[in-house]
């Protein structure tokens, strides 16, 4: 069906509209004329660069003239020939070049084509031409793995190598061949690279050499000295080739290089102590040996001592010393070892877990509904466990109570023992005035032999006495607190003794009875044997000889100048 007329409102518009339009201006036209011809030859000289084989080529004669290398200068036209060669041989290279990078980027480029095979099963390109056999037979190898591709690539790097090489000793032999080589710039300077720091080692007796030619040299002149060095070394290739020797013979050079490798033997010399036995003459190794001495029993030779000058050996190591702390972390890192080595074997069930300890505190707490449903009877049990407890607390403490014998050795060892680990022996040596009163004599004798003291009480009559004790650091402090301290020397012995400081009439001559400490200080070990005893003598010689017997006559002589002390001190006092 036709279509349906227009309006004849838009109808009458058209010719309006169409009286309207107006022609281009030319200036418009001109300008964008232009702007396609920019952009037509921008166009050709991107092309021109994509593909620059289009572009001529310049010739040999050519370059140089652009560059400006082979102008002729002072070489003449001897110098232009050369830089003509060796231009041509640049080119051939590029040309040899050029062909393989071409295929490289080529076969880089193109992609694995699909494999088409006709009905007899021969590899067909898409045309359906039959494509020659493979080498081998088979299809064509495509490299797809990355370690064949490597393979590929470092394959033409290689033969890129060789071409290089090839073409450069290709160069160089047609320069050397070349009548004049002064056609390189010498205003431009090669710097070669020089090689790489390695270690040089120098051969064993180089030095030595040259030393021995500088000397020559000095002495014979330097042709003189050539020919001894010449001479010197023939005649030790000789000495070293074996050939040059006969058979079964030896020149005393190979006699002294073969004893220069063997160990000197000893010469034999006298025989030793232990050995003289064994030997007939028992002077020297050379000598026979006597087989009957000769024995399955064995000799124990007997120990001798270090000699007198020898050092002695270093001390043991000294125990640690630590402190209250230290020690006190000590222990509870023991104990917390302990509990943790308890529970890893409840844990493997080597050991039954032990029962919840129950008290009269917590009982509703640990049993709750036990202890609700009849607390007479959980009371009964958990106070028959707490009873339990307490006897085995018992028992453990009576099993490591110690038995009265090992309380005694225990008493004694920390009376007597030596804290300081010295070994020495400590010494006081005592002047007594008088010892008439006998419960100062029997105080000082039970005393000794309480603290393990040894040592003696020389008694001179009608005279003063000495006491000479020795023992360890403790007994010898508790001792000297007991004479100087505990006994009141100047009691009689009576039932009306004066304390007071009046002098009385007790044999001592009107002195006042007193104590005082004479010496002491330690020595190495105790110079009297056995208990402590008491000694009388009748005068000061027999009594001087007794000490002088075990080397203390020293002892006696300060006990007996001291008496001009003790008087000052009386007087002082009164």
């Amino acid at each position: 069906p036709p279509p349906p007329p227009a309006p004849p409102a838009a109808a009458a518009g058209a010719p309006a509209a169409a009286a309207g339009k107006t022609l281009p201006d030319t200036s418009a036209l001109a300008k964008a004329k232009a702007v396609l011809a920019k952009q037509k030859a921008l166009a050709e000289k991107l092309k021109k660069l994509k593909n620059p084989e289009t572009e001529p080529k310049e010739t040999a004669s050519e370059a140089p003239e652009k560059s400006g290398v082979g102008a002729p200068g002072p070489g003449g036209a001897a110098q232009s020939d050369a830089v003509r060669r060796a231009l041509e041989v640049a080119q051939r290279a590029r040309a040899a070049r050029a062909p393989q990078k071409a295929s490289a980027t080529a076969r880089d480029s193109a992609a694995p084509r699909a494999l088409l095979l006709n009905e007899k099963g021969e590899e067909v390109d898409e045309e359906g031409n039959v494509l020659e056999p493979r080498v081998g037979g088979g299809v064509r190898a495509v490299s797809t793995f990355k370690v064949n591709a490597k393979t590929s690539e470092e394959k033409r790097k290689v033969d890129k190598l060789e071409a290089f090489a090839a073409l450069r000793r290709e160069t160089a032999a047609e320069v050397a061949s070349s009548a004049d080589a002064n056609w390189v710039d010498p205003s431009v300077s090669a710097r070669r690279r020089g090689g790489r720091a390695e270690f040089k080692f120098v051969e064993e007796g180089t030095f030595q050499k040259q030393a021995d030619m500088t000397r020559l040299r000095a002495k014979y002149g330097a042709a003189e000295a050539r020919a001894i060095l010449s001479r010197e070394a023939a005649e030790t290739e000789k000495a070293a080739d074996a050939n040059s020797t006969p058979l079964g013979r030896e020149n005393d050079d190979q006699k002294k290089r073969a004893a220069s490798f063997l160990p000197a033997l000893p010469a034999a010399g006298a025989a030793e102590w232990w050995d003289a036995a064994l030997l007939s003459g028992g002077k020297s190794y050379g000598a026979e040996v006597l087989r009957e001495k000769i024995t399955l029993y064995v000799e124990h030779p007997v120990p001798l001592p270090p000699p007198a000058g020898a050092e002695a050996p270093p001390p043991p190591p000294q125990p640690l010393k630590l402190t209250k702390a230290e020690q006190k972390k000590l222990r509870t890192q023991r104990r917390v070892a302990r509990e943790q080595e308890k529970q890893e074997m409840i844990r493997q069930g080597l050991l039954e877990p032990p029962k919840p300890k129950v008290k009269i505190s917590n009982l509703m707490r640990v049993l709750t509904d036990t202890a609700a449903a009849d607390p007479t009877a959980i009371e009964k049990e958990v106070r028959a466990q707490m009873a339990e407890r307490a006897e085995a607390h018992e028992d453990r403490n009576l099993a490591r109570a110690l038995t009265p014998a090992e309380r005694k050795e225990k008493k004694l060892r920390k009376m007597f023992e030596d804290s300081g680990g010295s070994g020495e022996t400590h010494v006081r040596v005592y002047r007594i005035e008088s010892l008439k009163n006998p419960k100062h004599k029997f105080r000082v004798d039970i005393n000794a032999q309480e603290n393990h003291l040894t040592g003696v009480c020389v008694v001179i009559e009608d005279g003063f006495c000495v006491v000479v004790v020795e023992g360890v650091a403790k007994a010898i402090r508790r001792y000297e607190k007991l004479m100087t301290r505990r006994i009141d020397w100047s009691s009689t012995g009576g039932e009306d003794d004066d304390v007071g400081d009046e002098r009385t009439d007790d044999g001592s001559g009107g002195k006042r009875n007193a104590c005082v400490c004479v010496w002491s200080g330690t020595t190495a070990s105790p110079a009297f044997e056995g208990a402590f005893r008491f000694e009388t003598f009748r005068s000061l010689v027999s009594a001087r000889a007794r000490f002088k017997d075990v080397g203390l006559a020293h002892f006696f002589d300060a006990a007996e100048g001291s008496v001009a002390a003790a008087d000052e001190a009386a007087e002082a006092e009164d």
